[in-house]
């Protein structure tokens, strides 16, 4: 069990028709609130932290390091099978950081570079990385976005079979997110259209598995469909970071008598802790919809 790789986990994933979460993390608490949820439903998981709404400065300066410790620390702990990612780097250079933190597995966020751009440092960071043994998530396309509580399509454009074969050929990435109607940043309101039969035909172009990011705002049944279609992982950001907030306003809407106990004691009353659990069983019930619980071991 313990850390394993990227492309170990999706390849069992693929074979037994299941998708494996990344639930992306924000601090200590969400990364072992991730890691009790995959060891409550015996499932394989993705741990890590990502840099599209995070301070690329602070995470420049020393953030990567100890995300990718801690990270790296829980995954050696587990019970089931973990890889960790440092997800959506904004650059080439942030990503190549990633290479020694700890994490095994990392992801630029290219939606708008230009396809020299794009083709270039992707390869680069594919050379890098394997050379350590670490694996690279590349993307073609674009996903519309939620801004403002307002969909904005502009720039997103849908990924095409063929540019996917062309980008995998060109860069030998180990797995590929697809733009297929998903949409980042989704909390509530607007309901994505997954293209299943786009999801099948870039899958028949390509011999990488695919990659669902835009989790929180797909509906359970569309992200089952997307599964069954060939998806082998899903990425959830957003919604979890939703699910903690609701708790911790809730817990913090109590009358504090003892500040010790309830800000990092680790015991029972720390609020923290006791968003964390409700966090725990929102990842838990995600890992049902994705169909990778009681896998680990299997």
């Amino acid at each position: 069990m313990s850390l394993v790789t990227l492309p170990e986990l999706l390849e069992h994933a693929g074979k037994n028709r299941y998708a494996v979460g990344y639930f992306e993390s924000w601090d200590i608490y969400s990364l072992e609130a991730t890691i009790a949820a995959a060891e409550a439903n015996r499932s394989p998981v993705i741990l890590g932290i990502g840099g599209l709404s995070g301070n690329h400065e602070w995470l420049q300066s020393g953030g990567l390091e100890l995300y990718g410790a801690a990270c790296r620390t829980l995954a050696d702990r587990a019970k089931v099978p973990v890889a960790t990612l440092f997800n959506e780097a904004e650059s080439f250079s942030e990503a190549a950081g990633g290479l020694g933190a700890g994490f095994n597995s990392v992801m630029m966020h290219t939606q708008g570079w230009d396809q020299d751009k794009l083709i270039a440092d992707t390869a680069s960071l594919v050379a890098a990385a394997h050379a350590l043994n670490i694996a690279v998530e590349g993307e073609i396309g674009a996903l519309a976005e939620i801004k403002d509580g307002v969909l904005d399509e502009a720039g997103a454009s849908y990924t095409s079979p063929e540019s996917a074969e062309f980008f995998v050929k060109e860069t030998g990435v180990d797995c590929l997110a697809v733009a297929v109607g998903n949409v980042h940043f989704v909390t509530g309101g607007h309901i994505p259209t997954v293209q299943v039969d786009l999801i099948k035909e870039i899958g028949n172009a390509v011999n990488v598995p695919l990659v669902l990011h835009g989790g929180s705002g797909t509906p359970d049944d569309q992200t089952r469909r997307a599964v069954e279609a060939g998806i082998t992982k899903v990425n959830v950001g957003t919604k979890l970071k939703h699910v903690f907030g609701q708790a911790l306003v809730a817990e913090l809407g109590r009358p504090v008598e003892d500040p010790n106990l309830v800000f990092g004691s680790r015991f029972e009353g720390d609020a923290n802790s006791r968003a964390g659990v409700a966090l725990t069983k929102e990842i838990q019930r995600l890992m049902d919809v994705f169909g990778s619980t009681g896998q680990a071991g299997r």
